[in-house]
């Protein structure tokens, strides 16, 4: 399609407020898929034949996640700067905490978590994997964008790749449907994780919640004081009921003191335990039941990832 072609094609008030409100790009004829994508990459600075987004359908929608060739362009155009990559191996991922910041001194940081038996098993190309990630996140977020990053999709059991064709903006395969599983022969159906939630899996998602709380003050004295005593509660009894807290707490942060972990992890902890008042009137706190199992689940791993599976 030429330039001229795609200059002419109309967009109505109505699509673009369809398209902007649910997000769903499938509801664009192809020509104007076209127009959006190049205005897309040109209100970003970004080269279009470059292709530096990709179509997935993402909860039925249809959208744009961002390849490499996006994140590359926009770190050299916003300068974005990485000032400290913290890598934490656990028995079964690696979490890598990036920070930077950019030419205007906006300073943020991102977390990449993978899992070592990514990448076919090969620890070292599993660590990059996810300092790429941190990176990659870092930049999108630096910059002030809320795609995904193609390093992500396929930790998105919903998420399935659509292939648009760039010229005409025809969608070739991918169905827009309800993302349900697909089962045949040769391809086992995908289960979304549901709780309660394996430690391996709760991690990187109090991670990902860390996130979206940006940039937070240290965790006061009190809080660390209230957390500390929700995670014994799953314990309370046991003599050694502070030691179990510092193996998990190690086990899924790599710290050894609540102090270490920075505000918005501890306020992601916080919510997922939702700590409140008993109602027998004792003025205790409880934890939410289901996060009591979770928890109670993070010793085992711990022991076993520290080689004390005896005391189990």
């Amino acid at each position: 399609m030429s330039d001229k072609m795609i200059e002419s094609v109309h967009m109505d008030a109505t699509t673009i407020e369809q398209v902007l409100i649910s997000g769903d790009l499938s509801k664009l004829t192809a020509p104007q898929r076209v127009q959006y994508y190049q205005k897309v990459c040109q209100s970003l600075g970004l080269n279009p034949f470059t292709k530096p987004f990709e179509y997935i359908t993402l909860n039925g929608k249809l959208t744009l996640y961002a390849k490499k060739d996006a994140t590359d362009q926009l770190r050299n155009l916003h300068s974005v700067n990485i000032d400290d990559v913290d890598i934490v191996e656990t028995a079964t991922q690696f979490i890598v905490k990036v920070k930077g910041h950019n030419k205007e001194g906006r300073a943020d940081v991102e977390v990449g978590v993978v899992n070592k038996t990514d990448m076919q098993g090969n620890t070292a190309n599993a660590q990059m994997k996810a300092v790429t990630k941190g990176k990659r996140r870092l930049t999108l977020s630096l910059c002030g964008l809320g795609w995904l990053d193609e390093t992500e999709i396929e930790t998105i059991p919903s998420a399935r790749p659509v292939t648009v064709v760039p010229e005409t903006g025809e969608i070739v395969t991918g169905e827009i449907v309800d993302p349900e599983p697909t089962v045949t022969k040769s391809v086992a159906p995908i289960t979304p994780q549901v709780r309660p939630f394996t430690p391996d899996h709760l991690r990187e998602l109090l991670y990902k919640k860390a996130n979206t709380y940006g940039d937070m003050p240290a965790a006061s004295d009190k809080q660390i004081g209230l957390l500390a005593s929700m995670l014994e509660l799953p314990f309370a009894g046991d003599p050694d009921a502070t030691k179990i807290r510092h193996s998990c707490i190690k086990y899924m942060f790599g710290v050894e003191s609540l102090k270490e972990m920075d505000g918005a992890l501890v306020k992601a902890t916080l919510d997922w335990l939702k700590p409140e008042k008993a109602k027998d009137g004792s003025g205790e706190y409880v934890i939410d039941a289901l996060s009591s199992r979770e928890l109670s689940s993070i010793w085992p791993e711990a022991l076993k990832a520290s080689g004390r599976q005896e005391l189990l």
